[in-house]
């Protein structure tokens, strides 16, 4: 991926929440349009353990009559648990829905044979609008949803009220980072100012409560006049009740709707 050259960062500090696995590329995009990035993941992303019970859902896949993607984490650790059953993804044989097209070009990158995906939006709520998610199509299908663990629901107690037979498949979960990597968070609460930061990018309500909890006063007073970027109406609203004073809604959550978001401000 290669930053759109309309997009300039110039004098642009951005703190950048990513998880550290998911944030490379993004903010080698950020120096690439003249700004500097700040990596202060405040989310962990870890697979859980292949149990009994986790072990029999995944290895009565083709049961399914549908599998859902919700995340490119979900296809990743997905994959990495279905390896270990010996299973590949072009031996499962259900239709395969994503959510957004980053989900999308993981999971065929990983072979899987995608039909299903909305060609706008990069939610639930556009994924739910397709044809094959419709009561009449979607009834009495057995539908198997991959995600983290704690995930929202929206779509499950959409399509059961569209009479789908639906599970979870929990593959990985969530967490606050125990340690910082290399920027400190007791540095960001008594020496804020020092950094200079213009921008702060998160991707999840998660990722900003945390960020919310890992930095102290006096830094947190100053964090909240900084603007932030979020992906989504649900973090505009988390972000105003933590008390955020500059908030920008991006696209999504991907890292062009991001910069772009960046770049607008």
């Amino acid at each position: 991926m290669s930053l759109n050259e309309s997009i300039n960062l110039t004098d642009k500090v951005v703190l950048v929440t990513r998880p550290q696995h998911q944030s490379a590329e993004f903010i080698s995009l950020i120096e690439q349009g003249g700004g500097r990035a700040l990596p202060f993941p405040s989310i962990e992303i870890e697979p859980v353990a292949l149990d009994d019970e986790l072990t029999a859902l995944l290895t009565e896949i083709n049961s399914y009559d549908m599998l859902i993607f919700i995340s490119a984490n979900a296809v990743t650790f997905a994959v990495s648990l279905l390896r270990k059953l010996n299973i590949q993804a072009a031996d499962i044989k259900c239709d395969i829905a994503v959510i957004g097209k980053a989900t999308c070009g993981v999971a065929k990158s990983a072979g899987f044979n995608v039909s299903i995906r909305p060609e706008n939006g990069f939610n639930s709520k556009a994924l739910l609008t397709l044809a094959s998610l419709q009561k009449e199509q979607i009834q009495q299908r057995k539908v198997l949803i991959v995600r983290g663990s704690g995930g929202l629901d929206e779509l499950a107690d959409t399509l059961t009220d569209r009479n789908a037979l639906v599970t979870y498949a929990e593959v990985y979960r969530r967490r606050a980072p125990e340690q910082d990597i290399e920027l400190k968070r007791e540095s960001l609460s008594q020496n804020w100012g020092t950094y200079s930061i213009s921008d702060i990018t998160v991707t999840s309500n998660e990722s900003l409560q945390n960020l919310y909890d890992m930095v102290g006063e006096p830094g947190k007073a100053k964090m909240l006049n900084v603007h932030l970027i979020v992906p989504s109406q649900r973090c505009v609203n988390l972000a105003k009740d933590l008390g955020f004073k500059s908030i920008s809604l991006a696209q999504s959550a991907t890292n062009q709707h991001m910069l772009e978001a960046l770049g607008d401000k």
